[in-house]
């Protein structure tokens, strides 16, 4: 199976960033930036022809207990859902943090925790798209 969720949407970007802000909220999330990565990549004079967002989110709870358990782990905070266009299509995507820890050998204790954000951020990822 991938380390990467990636689901398509009939919705536009705009469409979609609306669902996910909300779904984020009623996942106990919350966003604490939002990079247009087009629009950073035009400012330093790359064009960049598809639309590209990517939101960094954080459960503050999951986090805490995350980093008490092993500060080494904020290299991989926050978690990061993207949208963007490919090829005229929507979609919604994330790099799986179950799998990504999983491979780390500090990872003993940790899976109990990020399970459930894993599954929260597949939700989250969901709810946006239809």
């Amino acid at each position: 199976m991938s380390d990467l969720y990636i689901k398509s949407s009939q919705l536009s970007v705009s469409e979609v960033i609306e669902k996910l802000k909300q779904a984020v909220t009623d996942n106990q999330f919350g966003i604490l930036h939002v990079f247009d990565i087009r629009q950073i990549l035009a400012d330093k004079g790359q064009e960049l022809a598809e639309e590209c967002y990517v939101f960094e989110i954080c459960n503050p709870k999951v986090a805490k207990s995350i980093l008490e358990k092993d500060i080494n782990l904020a290299t991989m905070l926050p978690c990061r859902i993207s949208v963007y266009t490919q090829d005229n299509v929507t979609k919604v995507g994330l790099a799986l943090p179950f799998r990504q820890i999983a491979q780390l050998l500090s990872a003993n204790g940790l899976l109990p925790l990020v399970e459930p954000v894993e599954k929260n951020l597949i939700k989250i990822v969901n709810q946006s798209i239809a």
